[in-house]
């Protein structure tokens, strides 16, 4: 049972005591992570790590949380290695979200292998050089057809995304993650099953894809900030 005690703890130490260290939540990840909206949008308060700061605030009145935002756009989990030092490590980081996949799918089966490895190593990392407690996230859905919310400037991308949709590339990855968190014991929130589950009692995903692609509208990314609020800050709630 994985119960963040240790993060609550610090939130409540920092609203007891105005010297107390700050609460630090690094974010790492992709565009998704970064706050990429649709074509040339970038959001930055309602992105899933800023809802949870708001909420870790409001439970914890008079705490201080900084949230670093690492999320790149077009990273993936491999090519974030030369990074996790400068926008990872260095802050000592209270806690750590993980949410790469995306664009790793791209690298087809053949990268399933090099992507797992790559989380492996920054697990490691973080277990050995920070006190971090640490959430790996399944990255959400993305398009599985054609929509009018793409935009002109991306049309040239539907094919290689049709393609990923149509083989099940993404799931792969997904069910990595997965077997990652079951075979290391690292905490995990599943994205992936939550749209899964919206699919099931017929939603068409699409409607909560900003760029019509692979960007979960700001709508999404609150409900996804809610669950990281059950998860890490509702002891009942927190396995």
């Amino acid at each position: 049972m994985h119960s963040f005690n240790r993060l609550r703890e610090r939130l409540a130490e920092r609203a007891g005591d105005v010297r107390a260290r700050a609460v630090t939540y690094v974010a790492i990840g992709d565009s998704v992570t970064q706050g990429c909206m649709e074509a040339g949008v970038v959001e930055y308060k309602n992105v899933y790590h800023q809802v949870l700061r708001r909420a870790m605030e409001r439970r914890y009145p008079e705490t201080v949380v900084n949230v670093i935002n690492s999320g790149v756009s077009g990273d993936a989990a491999e090519a974030s290695r030369p990074r996790w030092e400068r926008d990872v490590l260095m802050y000592k980081p209270d806690l750590v979200t993980i949410c790469f996949g995306h664009n790793d799918a791209h690298g087809g089966r053949e990268g399933i292998v090099p992507f797992v490895q790559a989380l492996s190593d920054l697990l490691d990392r973080l277990a050995a050089e920070t006190e971090a407690e640490v959430l790996l996230m399944t990255p959400c859905m993305m398009m599985t057809k054609d929509n009018e919310r793409i935009a002109q400037v991306h049309k040239e991308m539907i094919p290689s995304f049709l393609k990923l949709a149509e083989e099940g590339t993404l799931k792969l990855y997904v069910e990595a993650v997965r077997e990652l968190a079951r075979k290391r014991d690292i905490p995990l929130l599943d994205m992936y099953g939550l749209w899964e589950q919206m699919l099931q009692e017929g939603t068409d995903i699409h409607e909560f894809l900003s760029n019509g692609i692979n960007h979960p509208n700001p709508e999404f990314h609150k409900r996804w900030g809610t669950v990281l609020e059950q998860k890490l800050l509702v002891p009942e709630l927190a396995n």
